[in-house]
């Protein structure tokens, strides 16, 4: 068959209401819809590809015997084509959410880590600092502070001790006042000493 030949009869096929012509679009559309393709090709999307591979062909030598035939064929082989490139990307897009997911999720447990690690370091910052702070306490002062703070006795009962006889309440919630101001005063010092070695 002839290029010529092959125009006329494909244009003959579209523009006639014939039962071969109505039997082509029918089967076409059946197909279309067993591979489930209907909301992305219609049928004259699928004969504008057979007609430029019916060219194609006829331009590389080939012979086409069976018109009718030769269009079904081609036609269904078209339509498993899309199939396949549909089924893979449907399947990258798949992927590629799960993918997406994987490493969103990934990406917050990362900066939760991350958070959590600042915490701890922040959090044993802060003991290494109160703990350089009270070895500048004298003894008295950390007794006081262990009594107070520690063991949690109240004022009266402090009061009660023996080596804070004749202290009133007022005189040792002074004492303490200086004591948490000396450690204040040192750790703010201190702070502002190491941020200047980190400048």
């Amino acid at each position: 068959m002839k290029k010529e030949s092959f125009d006329l009869e494909f244009c003959e096929l579209l523009r006639r209401n014939s039962r071969e012509s109505d039997s082509l679009f029918v089967y076409i559309r059946m197909r279309i819809n067993q591979f489930k393709l209907n909301k992305f090709y219609q049928p004259n999307d699928i004969l504008n590809e057979v007609y430029k591979r019916g060219i194609k062909a006829l331009e590389e030598g080939k012979t086409i015997n069976s018109f009718s035939g030769w269009i079904r064929g081609t036609a269904y082989n078209y339509i498993r084509e899309l199939s396949r490139k549909q089924s893979k990307t449907k399947s990258f897009e798949e992927l590629s959410k799960k993918e997406s997911k994987y490493v969103t999720k990934n990406l917050n447990l990362l900066q939760q880590n991350g958070i959590i690690q600042d915490r701890v370091e922040e959090a044993n910052n802060q003991v290494e600092l109160l703990n350089e702070a009270l070895k500048k306490l004298t003894i008295e002062e950390q007794r006081l502070l262990n009594y107070k703070e520690i063991q949690g006795l109240s004022w009266q009962e402090i009061a009660n001790l023996e080596e804070y006889q004749g202290i009133t309440l007022s005189a040792l919630r002074k004492r303490k006042e200086r004591i948490i101001k000396k450690l204040r005063e040192f750790c703010h010092s201190y702070s502002k000493a190491i941020a200047q070695i980190l400048l």
